[in-house]
């Protein structure tokens, strides 16, 4: 059984708040619009990336669904103009403007950006888990990782609350009150009510949040929680921006990796 890693500050509560009352006059405050990761490009596809799946054994269903989220994180970049086509059955090749930041774009493309609530109301050493890799329930078929450590108290999987699926919005600013960069996240009204059941149950308790596999925090429950949540932690500006791409067009069934990039444009 996998060990988690020891962090040693183990208070990292205060990085992740969790409210739902005060954050309508926080973003309004801070600038509620979401400034695209990159402005309009203009006049042709000037390239082609070519992304294939990470697991070998995906479905039809699922390359599409991959291609679906890349055209809606595409969408999220304003980006054009762009072209999303599934190839042989095998990979996903996506068309794309001249660019200066290549290696963002394909970064927020391929990632995949699966966030999880995940329940930790059995984990005594919470604070040590922060930063490890787990496996979840909401993983799936494809687990993120073959040596990510289950729940030592079951040895099963951590049971997911919640995921990315769930997301209706995501949006990124800059919280003045801790100068740092922050998504801003609202659920449907279904995972909302999921949620709030939940950390009813669990006040006084932790509840992990987790992206792509590893731990960001796993604060305590102090109060039950709604429909709107915010996430921060140590991201730049650029990497707040592209998880809020990410989440707000839906995670991916596994990672891509690239195969081919056809152009030289921004290399």
């Amino acid at each position: 059984m996998s060990e988690p890693a020891t962090n040693n500050s183990g208070c990292f509560t205060s990085l992740m708040v969790l409210l739902a009352a005060i954050f309508s006059s926080l973003v309004s405050a801070n600038g509620s619009a979401f400034t695209p990761l990159l402005p309009p490009q203009p006049t042709e596809i000037a390239m082609h990336v070519d992304l294939a799946p990470s697991v070998e054994n995906f479905t039809s269903e699922e390359l599409q669904l991959a291609a679906d989220v890349i055209t809606k994180r595409l969408a999220g970049l304003a980006l054009e103009p762009t072209s999303v086509e599934i190839v042989d059955g095998a990979l996903i090749r996506v068309g794309l403007p001249p660019l200066e930041n290549l290696d963002d774009v394909v970064q927020t493309l391929s990632s995949r950006g699966l966030l999880e609530f995940v329940d930790f109301s059995d984990i005594p050493d919470y604070p040590a888990w922060t930063g490890s890799e787990i496996l979840t329930t909401g993983q799936g078929d494809h687990p993120i990782s073959e040596t990510a450590a289950p729940n030592p108290t079951t040895n099963q999987p951590f049971v997911t609350i919640i995921s990315g699926t769930d997301i209706e919005s995501a949006t990124a600013f800059l919280d003045t009150q801790f100068s740092q960069w922050t998504v801003l996240i609202t659920l449907s009204e279904a995972a909302g009510n999921t949620l709030g059941d939940y950390t009813r149950d669990v006040i006084g308790k932790p509840m992990a949040i987790v992206l792509d596999g590893k731990v960001l925090i796993a604060p305590v429950i102090n109060q039950e929680l709604g429909r709107e949540a915010v996430i921060q932690g140590n991201f730049t500006e650029a990497d707040t921006r592209r998880l809020a791409v990410q989440l707000g067009a839906g995670a991916l069934p596994f990672a891509l990796t690239v195969q081919v990039i056809d152009g030289n444009f921004g290399r």
